[in-house]
């Protein structure tokens, strides 16, 4: 899982030194000083080798995956609370990932946001767990989220969590 979870941070870290400019700070210093230097000028990144660098980022998560039905929840839950859809990328299984990429697009091409400023994940509670058969388990999960005003409804949502090969996988969610 630390393996997922760091092939994650490195492709959101990578998209966001690419999109967002801090304060006093722009693009074409922070990559100064990540990318090689050459007579102190930086070698820019184009926008070709961003994409292409994120394709492969895909390519390798789809050979990754979780080791439990335990840890696909521990996963998809992560990418509730961040509203980031690489998370839930990382632990679907081949059906729901092309489901996926048609609701949110390619990776190299958008952002795999699933959420907004508000409300936000407060905390979550797994309602059942329950095994189907050896390779299926069903997952129950209940959402509380949270606004700067106060709670707002609940959502839940039921994984069904199935083994494929050596790896664990969200088939469906319901």
């Amino acid at each position: 899982m630390k393996k997922i979870l760091r092939f994650i941070m490195i492709i959101f870290i990578f998209l966001t030194l690419n999109v967002i400019k801090t304060e006093g700070t722009d693009i074409k210093s922070i990559m100064a000083n990540l990318s090689e230097k050459e007579k102190g000028d930086y070698i820019p990144i184009s926008h070709q080798q961003s994409k292409a660098q994120v394709y492969f980022f895909k390519q390798a998560l789809d050979e990754l995956g979780a080791t439990s039905p335990e840890q696909v929840i521990d996963i998809w839950t992560k990418g509730e609370s961040t509203r980031n859809g690489v998370y839930h990328y990382a632990v679907a299984c081949k059906e729901l990932k092309k489901e996926l990429i048609e609701k949110l697009g390619e990776p190299e091409e958008g952002y795999w946001v699933i959420g907004g400023s508000s409300p936000w994940l407060n905390k979550y509670e797994l309602i059942s767990y329950k095994k189907i058969n050896e390779d299926m388990y069903e997952a129950k999960i209940k959402f509380y989220w949270q606004t700067s005003f106060s709670p707002i409804e609940t959502t839940e949502n039921t994984l069904i969590i199935g083994k494929n090969k050596d790896t664990w996988c969200v088939k469906e969610v319901k």
